[in-house]
């Protein structure tokens, strides 16, 4: 340092010497140009040297510890071999020159010598830790990884936290802040058994979601506070439950399959925070949201793959339902579940598909869902997104395939009112009339099958409105097998032939229903997740209930004399059965036979006389008017049969909706891998591909930046382990980051 700094600090050190102040208390007084640990470190070096340290010695070179001769030793070899060792040049320089220097030392010289060279990190060598772990549903790991590549995850948390921002923006997030509800509690705030046996939360715990959401405190939801990565991982969770569960339950989550959901989400969820998770989605009310999130997200997936369905210009939509049962000791509202054969309580979900088999939306409903015109109105819905077709070079005409329960004129009339939608359905048998046909084509041949095609016009009038006619296109299918099927279209001839109109609908069983039917099995569609119930007036039943009501009166008014003489012989007939019932008490039956003791055998017989002449009486009565008499009694029989039914109970659909949105997206995964990874042209079914790849054993090996997934090779099954192979390749290619931010890495043992 320069003289001027000497002489500063030579200065201060001498007042801190003579001042009678403390060294601590000195330095907190004044404004020193050091600090105090380095004054004991100046006072150390004037006891060891002298003022000599304080010199600036720079400007004669420094501390050399390599000498200009050793630094040109150090270049020659750096020039003959520049990947030379530091311990090899150490070990030079002591036998040449007799020179000890530390390696940095030589790597700071040979910085200055080849400034561009690469420098290897110093220190010790760095191990990477290992941990090894294994799952037992590996082949999973590839949808997982296709999820993150796909970024299915960061979507479906954006379309969540879009909900939160919502509510928390919102005037209604503040009401019940200040709710806080401390009964059956301990002090900790942790749940006890208490809790659920209070009468209110038993009394409103199958409540309607509606209802709650009134009373409900939003700042206690764990979903306000979460992280957005925590949403990922429990959206994941929810994702893998039919795999990890087999069913989809929520309940077999604790369960021991169910601890691999730590290698598909990142976290060993129990199943208390995947239940809370989804009851807060459920007071969100986010099913809304994610219904329509599901065709955009997955439009975008699949990009130009729908016009590969097509059929000239001509894309097909199909309509298919999904009637889960329901068992329930209310009385909900109920339908014919096909599965079971019988007319119970069920949810009916209506689907849209694609023509590839996509489910690209869906609605649940209490009971019954829509047909008919109803339908444009889910289309409407989702206009937007299935109005552009990518990569089409012709005009698009969108038809949709429906059953024959959509062929009511009402419905057709609903599409006839319209020009975006056109409709492909059947005609009933006992609907079809030759006398109803307006003109008829000459018969050909169907390109695609064994059968003859006519078209033709027909009239069809509306059951609801007598005397309303229209005139629709039809095609009759005269099979070679000798039966018949009638179609009903509003295609023009012009746009789409016969054969095609036929085509496209009979193509529904390997195009929608069969990857439909496999959908169910694999992600399981048909289960129905937890519910609330809603009580209503079922007003179709109470008014039944009044019209028969109606006619019993008059009906009654008009019996009332001889209903007045019935009801002596009833009274008379009532007045004897007890003394009947005693006198049988006294008999005995033996071998089948009645044995009367002789003291009450003529009273007994007596008694059973007088009780048949007064029911002869009744019926003679009933038979001089029998036709109202049957009315009356047929009346009152469904009268008494009506009871009870004059309310209903609405069952909650909400959370349905949401496990359905993951289990749909579930299907879009498994499909996807199907189609780009490991079918190609040779498709196979979700099942198959659940129980060749799903459940293959994988072992896991996690670093600090890699997961490793070892998938155990199925010696048994070398087609599908070849196309495996292929599928690796193909993931391993895009570098993705799972669950836990690291790159997953696949291999085939």
């Amino acid at each position: 340092m320069d003289s001027n700094k000497t002489t500063t600090i030579l200065d201060w050190i001498g007042r801190i010497e003579s001042s009678t102040l403390s060294i601590s208390k000195f330095f907190d007084l004044y404004d020193t140009p050091f600090s105090k640990s380095q004054y004991y470190i100046y006072k150390q070096r004037l006891k060891e040297t002298d003022i000599s340290y304080f010199k600036d010695r720079r400007c004669l070179g420094g501390n050399r510890k390599i000498t200009y001769e050793q630094e040109a030793f150090i270049k020659g070899c750096f020039k003959i071999n520049s990947d030379i060792s530091l311990e090899y040049l150490q070990k030079a320089l002591k036998d040449d020159f007799d020179c000890e220097v530390s390696l940095s030392s030589i790597s700071r010289a040979l910085t200055r010598i080849a400034p561009e060279r690469t420098r290897k990190a110093g220190g010790r060598p760095k191990t990477n830790k290992k941990n090894v772990v294994q799952n037992a549903l590996g082949g999973f790991e590839l949808i997982i990884a296709l999820a993150y590549h796909l970024k299915w995850p960061q979507r479906t948390a954006d379309v969540i936290c879009m909900d939160i921002d919502a509510l928390t923006k919102s005037e209604r997030f503040e009401l019940n802040s200040s709710l806080v509800d401390k009964k059956g509690k301990n002090k900790n705030g942790q749940f006890t058994e208490r809790y659920n046996k209070r009468k209110d939360l038993r009394k409103n715990r199958f409540a309607p979601i509606s209802d709650k959401r009134q009373t409900k405190n939003w700042h206690s939801m764990n979903i306000i506070k979460d992280r957005y990565a925590t949403i990922m991982r429990k959206g994941l969770a929810i994702l893998s439950l039919p795999i990890v569960t087999n069913n989809g339950q929520v309940r077999n989550v604790n369960l021991p399959q169910g601890q691999t959901l730590e290698h598909f989400c990142g976290f060993n969820y129990k199943q208390s925070s995947i239940t809370k998770f989804l009851a807060e989605l459920k007071y969100l009310g986010v099913s809304t949201n994610l219904l329509q999130d599901l065709p955009v997200f997955w439009r975008q997936c699949w990009g130009d793959t729908l016009k590969d369905s097509m059929i000239g210009p001509l894309l097909c939509y199909y309509i298919d339902g999904n009637t889960k049962a329901l068992w329930s000791s209310k009385r909900v509202k109920q339908n014919k579940v096909t599965m079971l054969g019988r007319v119970m309580g069920c949810l009916e979900q209506v689907f849209i598909h694609d023509g590839l088999g996509h489910p690209i939306y869906f609605e649940t409903y209490s009971g019954h869902g829509p047909t008919g015109e109803y339908i444009l109105e889910l289309f409407e819905k989702i206009e937007n997104v299935i109005m552009e077709v990518p990569d089409s070079r012709t005009k698009v005409i969108r038809a949709i395939v429906m059953d024959g329960a959509n062929n009511s004129v009402k419905c057709l009339r609903a599409f006839a009112s319209q020009e975006k939608f056109y409709y492909i359905t059947t005609l009933d048998n006992n609907q079809w009339n030759d006398r109803r046909v307006r003109s008829r084509s000459y018969p050909v041949r169907y390109r695609y099958g064994d059968a003859t095609l006519r078209d033709l016009d027909i009239e069809l009038e509306d059951s609801k409105e007598k005397g309303y006619f229209i005139s629709v296109r039809a095609i009759k299918i005269d099979w070679d097998n000798e039966k018949r099927t009638v179609l009903l279209t509003n295609l023009s001839r012009n746009i789409v032939d016969a054969s095609e109109v036929v085509f496209s609908y009979f193509r529904r069983w390997p195009a929608q229903e069969l990857p439909f039917r496999y959908d169910k099995a694999t992600v399981s569609l048909s289960r129905v997740a937890g519910y609330g119930r809603k009580k209503v007036e079922n007003l179709g039943q109470r008014e039944k209930q009044n019209k028969l009501a109606l006619k019993i009166a008059t009906l009654k008014e008009q019996l009332k004399d001889l209903i007045d003489k019935i009801n002596v012989h009833e009274n008379a007939i009532i007045n004897l059965i007890p003394k009947e019932r005693r006198l049988r008490a006294k008999t005995k039956i033996v071998e089948g036979k009645r044995i009367v003791p002789d003291e009450i055998s003529d009273e007994f017989i007596r008694c059973g006389e007088k009780i048949r002449y007064h029911q002869r009486a009744i019926k003679e009565i009933e038979k001089s008017h029998e036709k109202e008499f049957k009315t009356y009694t047929k009346k009152q029989r469904e009268w008494l049969r009506l009871q009870g039914k004059e309310y209903d109970y609405a069952v909650d659909v909400e959370l349905d909706q949401i496990l359905t949105y993951f289990r749909a997206s579930l299907a879009h995964l498994l499909a996807y891998f199907i189609k780009y990874y490991i079918g190609g042209e040779k498709k196979i079914s979700m099942v198959a591909l659940l129980h060749r790849v799903i459940h293959l054993h994988a072992t896991i090996e996690e670093t600090q930046d890699v997961r490793n997934i070892l998938l155990q090779d199925n010696h048994q099954d070398p087609t599908m382990m070849n196309e495996l192979r292929h599928a690796i390749k193909k993931l391993n290619a895009s570098k993705i980051r799972g669950p836990r931010g690291k790159i997953m890495f696949f291999s085939l043992s």
